[in-house]
């Protein structure tokens, strides 16, 4: 299955990243910060959960979208709502998320779930957790994290285990307090947040790498 490549499906009109919601900034793991593309903008929609609905509604198809690989994404927790997939060479997966508490005084209360259909999901690691926290596998196909955020980052990282010629592709489903919200879903593609996509992705939303 071919990803789509979201930065040649650019709507017509004006273009405002995603970023904005979150103001981070994107470098190659193996280069300096100096080299790294970045994006300025206020914090995210308020943290009750309140603002756009779910892109996917439950029922659409999850968009699949190709993802850099050796990308480092970085944002100020406290400052803004984001949960961040970076992927490294070898089937290594990094997600991560931040609230917007600086802001708004209100925690975030975030359900992070992947799965794979192909393969498994080994090497499971909880990030800067809570004592109470932590990563559940129900199988070998996925993993949840379940956290109450706010000036912190909170993440996991993960391997997918998948046959040899096989490109590994996780779905990624973030809940925002309950809700489903792909307007705080942030990767890389083409050197770019999002891809600088236009428009709204899905939650849940399949993620590839563009080269594994």
């Amino acid at each position: 299955m071919k990803a789509w490549t979201i930065a040649r499906k650019l709507a017509l009109g004006g273009i405002v990243s995603a970023a904005l919601l979150v103001g981070c900034t994107v470098e190659s793991q193996t280069g300096s910060a100096g080299g790294g593309v970045d994006y300025g903008g206020a914090s995210g929609s308020s943290s009750s959960g309140s603002g756009a609905s779910s892109s996917s509604g439950g029922a659409t198809q999850p968009m699949l979208v190709d993802v850099d690989p050796n990308r480092t994404m970085n944002a100020t927790p406290g400052e803004g709502v984001g949960v961040f997939t970076q992927y490294q060479t070898g089937g290594h997966w990094d997600v991560w998320w931040t609230c917007d508490t600086s802001k708004t005084s209100l925690p975030c209360a975030f359900d992070v779930t992947v799965t794979v259909s192909t393969g498994t999901i080994a090497n499971v690691a909880g990030q800067t957790l809570a004592a109470a926290e932590a990563p559940t596998q129900a199988s070998t196909q996925s993993v949840e994290l379940v956290t109450t955020t706010t000036t912190g980052i909170d993440g996991m990282t993960f391997d997918t285990v998948v046959p040899v010629g096989t490109t590994p592709i996780i779905t990624l489903n973030a809940k925002l307090n309950g809700v489903d919200d792909a307007q705080y879903l942030f990767f890389v593609q083409d050197g770019e947040i999002n891809g600088n996509y236009a428009g709204m992705l899905t939650d849940p939303l399949m993620l590839e790498p563009s080269s594994p």
